[in-house]
Formats: structure tokens, C-alpha cells, sequence
């Protein structure tokens, strides 16, 4: 029998092998949305996954998601000067009706 590995370790695994980033980035990720989108986007969007260097944004409506696009750029800029050892190479929105 081998022995117990803390549950921590094995999400860490798990997301890396997913290609996900780690589980603090996610979480930072979420508590600090309105610093990457700025406080209008914020309520209206919400990132919903980070793998392979996509961030997938959901939105409210399509009017969001062209704001979304058109801040492509910033929203890359912005997420990497907080987070520096992720990158994120595209951005995917989904508008939730």
C-alpha cells in the first residue's frame, strides 16, 4: 500500500495534466477579474476556464462579448502583469443567455 498523498498535491497534478494553471491562479483569477476587465466588465463577464493558454470568458449578452473582443489586448496585458507565470494566449468568449 502506498502512502496518502494530500489532496492539494493531486489537484495540482490533476490540473497540470489538464493543462490547466495552478489552483491559487484560478482562484486569484476569479478574485481579481475586475482588476483585468475593469469594474463595468466585471459583472457582466466572468472567466469560466483557463487551459492550454485559452481563457474562455462568459458573457451576458453579445453586446459584452464584442466589448470582450475589442479588449483582447488589455485583458492579456492586464492578466499578465498580475500573473507572470501564466500566459494567456487567446481569449474565447461565450455569451449565456
Amino acid at each position: 500500500m502506498s502512502e496518502p498523498i494530500e489532496i492539494g498535491v493531486t489537484l495540482e497534478r490533476f490540473l497540470a495534466q489538464m493543462g490547466a494553471p495552478p489552483a491559487r491562479t484560478l482562484t486569484s483569477l476569479h478574485e481579481r477579474w475586475p482588476e483585468i476587465v475593469g469594474p463595468g466588465l466585471a459583472g457582466p463577464t466572468r472567466p469560466i476556464e483557463l487551459v492550454d493558454g485559452v481563457l474562455v470568458i462568459a458573457c451576458d449578452d453579445s453586446s459584452w462579448a464584442s466589448q470582450i473582443g475589442w479588449m483582447d489586448g488589455q485583458i492579456k496585458s492586464r492578466f499578465a502583469a498580475i500573473f507572470d507565470d501564466v500566459t494567456v494566449q487567446r481569449i474565447s468568449v461565450r455569451v449565456d443567455a
